[in-house]
C-alpha cells in the first residue's frame, strides 16, 4: 500500500498519510476519532522489532546534557554508517527545541508539527527526506512554540518509519517519559546518563530500576497467548537493554566537590559506567548564544567515541559500516 502525501500549498505543512485501499489518492483519508484510534492501537499490537537500530538516550536527572550527548552519539555513530537520524522525544512540558539546541532553527525542513500519522503507520524514507540536517545528522525536532506535541502513536510510528528503512535512530528521550508510551522505544537499546552526585546516582539508580521494568512488562505482553484469530508477536531477546551508562560532572562544584568517584558509582549502580562527561565552558557559551553544538569538546572526545564503539557492539550495527 503506497504512502500518499497530501499536496499543499506554500503555507500548509506536509502529511502523512496512509490510505484505505481502493483510494485514488486524490485527498487524504480522514478517518473518524474512533475509527483512528482501533486502527492506531492494531498498528502498535502488529508493530515489527527494530532490529536494534534504535537507541534512547535518558537521564532521571534534568539539566544533566541529555540532548547534548544524544546529539552528540548521533553525529558519532553517522561518521561509521550511513544513514542517521536523531528524534526528539522530550515533547512533554518544558521539552523540545532540538534544532534550536543544535542551531538549525533556521534550516527549512519538517519538524512534529509536521507530521501526522492518523493510523499509526508512515513512510519513513519519505519523512527522512523532509528533515533539515545537522552536518550528516537527520532531525526531527519539537517545537512546543509551534503545535501540540505528537500523539503517542505518532512518536511510535515515525521513530519505526525510520528505523524500518535502515536509519540509525538516536532517540533524545530526556526524562523518558515518553519511553513508557511506545512500544519501539521500549524496545530500543538504552543509554542512560547519570549524574556523578549522590542525589543524581540515587534518581539514576531509580531510573535504571524502572527501564528493566518497562523491558519486562513488555515481554509479560508480548508472551501472552494471542486472541483467537490473531497471530503471534515477535519477542525480543533481551527488550529494553541498557547498552550502556554514561556519567556528567555537575554543574558548578567547587573544585569537584560533591562530585562521586567512577568507581564508587559503578559500585552503586551495579553497571559499568564507560566515561565522565565533564562541563565544556565553550560547549556552553555556544549553546548559550545560539550558534549551536559545533564541535566535540576535545576532554570529552574519547569519552562519545567510547559510548558510539559501545552502542555499535552491543547492537550489533557492525553490518551497516561503510
Amino acid at each position: 500500500m503506497a504512502v500518499f502525501s497530501a499536496s499543499r500549498s506554500t503555507n500548509e505543512p506536509q502529511r502523512y498519510y496512509m490510505p484505505p485501499r481502493g483510494d485514488s489518492g486524490a485527498q487524504p483519508y480522514r478517518p473518524r476519532p474512533q475509527e483512528t484510534m482501533r486502527r492506531a492501537d492494531a498498528c502498535r499490537e502488529a508493530i515489527e522489532l527494530s532490529g536494534g537500530n534504535v537507541i534512547t538516550v535518558s537521564s532521571a536527572s534534568g539539566g544533566a546534557g541529555t540532548s547534548t550527548i544524544a546529539a552528540l552519539l548521533a553525529r558519532s555513530l553517522a561518521v561509521h554508517h550511513a544513514p542517521a537520524a536523531l528524534v526528539d522525544a522530550d515533547v512533554r512540558m518544558g521539552g523540545g527545541g532540538l534544532d534550536v539546541l543544535l542551531g538549525i532553527e533556521h534550516e527549512q525542513g519538517s519538524r512534529w508539527h509536521d507530521v501526522h500519522a492518523p493510523l499509526g503507520q508512515l513512510s519513513g524514507s519519505a519523512l527522512y527526506r523532509q528533515l533539515p540536517k545537522w552536518g550528516s545528522v537527520k532531525v526531527l525536532a519539537y517545537n512546543a512554540w509551534n503545535g501540540d506535541a505528537p500523539k503517542p502513536w505518532e512518536l511510535d510510528a515515525a521513530v519505526h518509519a525510520l528505523a524500518a528503512c535502515d536509519e540509525i535512530v538516536v532517540v533524545d528521550a530526556g526524562p523518558g517519559t515518553t519511553i513508557a508510551e511506545s512500544p519501539t522505544l521500549i524496545e530500543a537499546a538504552h543509554v542512560v546518563v547519570v549524574e556523578l552526585s549522590v542525589l543524581g546516582l540515587a534518581r539514576g539508580r531509580a531510573h535504571l530500576d524502572w527501564l528493566e521494568r518497562q523491558g519486562q512488562e513488555s515481554v509479560d505482553r508480548r508472551t501472552m497467548p494471542p486472541g483467537p484469530g490473531q497471530p503471534s508477536r515477535p519477542v525480543a531477546e533481551h527488550p529494553g537493554d541498557v547498552v550502556a551508562v554514561i556519567g556528567v560532572e555537575p554543574h558548578g562544584p567547587a573544585r569537584l566537590r560533591g562530585v562521586v568517584d567512577v568507581s564508587d558509582a559503578k559500585s552503586y549502580l551495579g553497571k559499568d559506567i564507560i566515561g565522565t562527561i565533564r562541563n565544556d565552558a565553550k560547549l556552553c557559551g555556544d549553546i548559550l548564544e545560539g550558534l549551536g553544538i559545533r564541535a566535540v569538546p576535545k576532554r570529552n572526545a574519547l569519552v562519545i567515541d567510547r559510548l558510539a564503539q559501545q552502542v555499535e557492539r552491543v547492537c550489533d550495527l557492525s553490518g551497516t559500516l561503510r
